[in-house]
């Protein structure tokens, strides 16, 4: 069976999603999965890298400012 973990909020200007310390050394990085839906006006948001599992950098393709609702999924090293 597998254990997912859940986050969600909202991304403003800066575009970084600091992940829950609680996740640390309990979640396996290589399965973090970013759904992001564009507030209030069309972006072209991506995810541009995800360092050491502990952070979401995300970024606005043209340019823009950055307003999103995130929701991060990962799944538990227990389920290894």
């Amino acid at each position: 069976m597998c254990h997912k973990h859940h986050f969600s909020g909202t991304v403003t200007v800066d575009g970084i999603i600091e992940l829950p310390d609680s996740w640390y050394g309990k979640i396996k990085p290589e399965t973090i999965n970013v759904q992001l839906t564009p507030l209030d006006t069309f972006q072209e948001l991506f995810v541009k890298e995800i360092p050491y599992g502990r952070k979401v950098i995300v970024r606005n393709n043209s340019g823009g400012v950055i307003k999103a609702h995130f929701d991060v999924a990962a799944e538990s090293i227990e389920d290894a």
